[in-house]
């Protein structure tokens, strides 16, 4: 090979080599767990909430590729330094130490008490759970509130890594009381027979009211603003806001609103 036909080569070999890591570096890592209709790796779409993260981060010109785990996991692996975060958490202190939230809460979700309609369970306080086992999911976010009246009130505990189980050990008598999303227990619910989603009923009190936000790993703060833009360019669209309530949310976001 002559020494033009070799730098020749090195030029094209070289630029390839740069194609390939700018084409790389526009395709962003999210890891993220299973919640539909919110995230749900069985839809085309992922979920209404991956929609609305790959829509926001596309004006950017920026793909998304979701990567499902554990919550648990998902939560570790997403401070690593091949993510560019973890979809989607509510708010805590220690998450904010870990991770940046993103300013835009992108859902507002009501948790309900979900159990068998022969459990004899009232919801007025945290302390009515004290009889009962509860399902926590681990890796998910619950109030301080709740946790301590678990210890408090020495409220039985199941612990489940798959929100997916929820239902099934409510009808298998393996737990008491489960707490879901409306969305997500509708979600789940299509997997039953019409027997068993008769046996399921909940408290009309919610268990609790939280945000969910996207968080951006520390090492590419950059995002946090690239996402709240673009968030905040497609809810400028009437259309596209109304749609994404009606599908994820069912009542407006109120930060949102306030638009």
């Amino acid at each position: 090979m002559t020494v033009l036909r070799l730098f020749a080569y090195f030029c094209f070999t070289l630029s390839a080599s740069i194609c390939t890591a700018q084409s790389l570096s526009k395709t962003l890592h999210i890891s993220t767990g299973q919640w539909p209709p919110y995230m749900d790796q069985s839809r085309r779409d992922q979920g209404c909430v991956a929609k609305l993260i790959r829509d926001a981060f596309a004006l950017s010109d920026l793909k998304v590729r979701f990567v499902f785990m554990p919550w648990e996991r998902a939560y570790q692996e997403g401070m690593k330094k091949e993510f560019a975060g973890s979809a989607y958490w509510y708010f805590s202190e220690k998450r904010a130490q870990d991770y940046i939230y993103t300013k835009q809460p992108i859902t507002e979700e009501v948790s309900r008490f979900y159990h068998l309609k022969s459990l004899d369970f009232v919801y007025e306080s945290y302390k009515d759970l004290s009889p009962h086992r509860l399902i926590l999911n681990q890796g998910l976010t619950y109030p301080e509130e709740l946790l301590q009246a678990v210890k408090d009130y020495d409220v039985s505990v199941v612990n489940a890594t798959y929100t997916t189980k929820n239902l099934p050990y409510l009808l298998r008598g393996r737990a008491d009381i489960a707490i879901l999303t409306e969305q997500t227990k509708a979600s789940y619910a299509q997997s039953l027979t019409i027997a068993q989603q008769k046996q399921l009923t909940y408290q009309e009190k919610p268990a609790f009211i939280k945000q969910g936000y996207l968080l951006i790993n520390k090492q590419n703060r950059f995002l946090v603003s690239v996402f709240d833009n673009g968030v905040e360019k497609l809810w400028r669209d009437k259309n596209y806001y109304n749609e994404y309530v009606a599908n994820c949310i069912k009542t407006e976001l109120t930060i949102a609103a306030e638009k």
